[in-house]
């Protein structure tokens, strides 16, 4: 038996019906998509993305309401990065993040819809990457956030931690381009400080501890943000323990999971991902990427963090001018 309702009823249903699909439709449209390509699960990676979510929040990109975030990463497989784009590209976003300078690159070669904004992270020098033309200006296609060191602020906060200190020893990997670059700069920043510096080639994690065995009398160790120095950092400790010499960090993560580092100073990755999350604003509302500057990071941007029993350990004394630093892991 069919139940026949009263043609006014039918027509406000109908009404009813039409207002709700075109809320509906609306509601999709004001919600933004916008892809996040990383190159694999990382503490730190995953702190860049948070700083950039929180960033474009409090611009009104709230997650799962006017935004939605695609996200997708190639497990450190370089070889799996085009893929991972694809992915993000055929939802349609209306930006891209990437984290990494191999996702940036990649993206630049691999993303063909040119009106698709990208906008980079935790790439440490985006010009020597061939992403940029200058520090002034983005190209036709990136900007972003770079994770430069300021070497002078880093040896200046050296200073301060470490007061007596006249020399440092420093690995690095010879054959990478970022690792010889940043001994370049650092040589000429430790020459402004005062400081004298032990730097010593590796080629692989087996050498470690015979050539930082070679920087005995030196009064601390900088850890550069180098793949091969930082993966080696328990090899180092190793040694530099021995020689009761304190390990500085360019990078947070070891000195929070265990009792290896004595000291990081660094951009904070939230930091990071909050500038790009800026420039992704810029790039949302039709501004061009070759009319932003790449962002570097400010004194502001840097995060102490400073493990008082290593220190300890190791027979030295946090300075009285750090002890309301609210720094310390411990």
């Amino acid at each position: 038996m069919k139940c026949a309702l009263p043609r006014r009823a039918l027509r406000a249903l109908s009404l009813a019906t039409a207002v709700l699909a075109c809320c509906t439709a609306a509601s999709a449209a004001a919600e933004t998509t916008i892809g996040i390509a990383n190159f694999g699960p990382h503490p730190a990676l995953a702190r860049t993305i948070a700083g950039f979510k929180d960033e474009m929040t409090k611009a009104g990109y709230v997650d799962g309401k006017t935004v939605h975030y695609v996200y997708s990463d190639a497990n450190f497989t370089p070889g799996l990065i085009p893929q991972t784009l694809a992915q993000i590209v055929s939802q349609k976003p209306a930006l891209i993040l990437t984290v990494t300078t191999p996702v940036a690159q990649a993206s630049v070669r691999n993303v063909s819809d040119r009106s698709i904004p990208l906008v980079f992270s935790q790439v440490t020098n985006p010009v020597a990457a061939g992403l940029v033309p200058d520090w002034q200006h983005g190209s036709d296609r990136i900007v972003g956030s770079a994770s430069v060191t300021d070497y002078d602020a880093v040896l200046s906060f050296a200073k301060k931690v470490f007061p007596q200190a006249k020399s440092f020893g420093v690995l690095y990997n010879a054959g990478e381009v970022n690792d010889v670059a940043a001994i370049d700069s650092l040589k000429t920043a430790a020459a402004k400080a005062g400081l004298k510096m032990l730097a010593t080639s590796v080629d692989s994690t087996i050498d470690v501890p015979q050539r930082t065995g070679t920087m005995k009398g030196a009064d601390f160790f900088y850890a550069i943000g180098s793949n091969l120095v930082q993966s080696s950092l328990p090899a180092v400790a190793s040694v530099t323990d021995r020689m009761k010499m304190p390990i500085l960090s360019a990078e947070h993560e070891l000195i929070r999971k265990g009792n290896i580092i004595a000291v990081a100073y660094a951009p904070s990755y939230e930091s990071q991902g909050a500038h790009a999350a800026q420039l992704a604003l810029q790039l949302l509302k039709g501004v061009k990427p070759s009319s932003l500057a790449i962002y570097r990071p400010q004194p502001s941007d840097y995060l102490a963090l400073i493990n008082r029993q290593k220190l300890a350990q190791l027979g030295m004394a946090v300075p009285a001018s750090f002890e309301k630093c609210q720094c310390f892991v411990n």
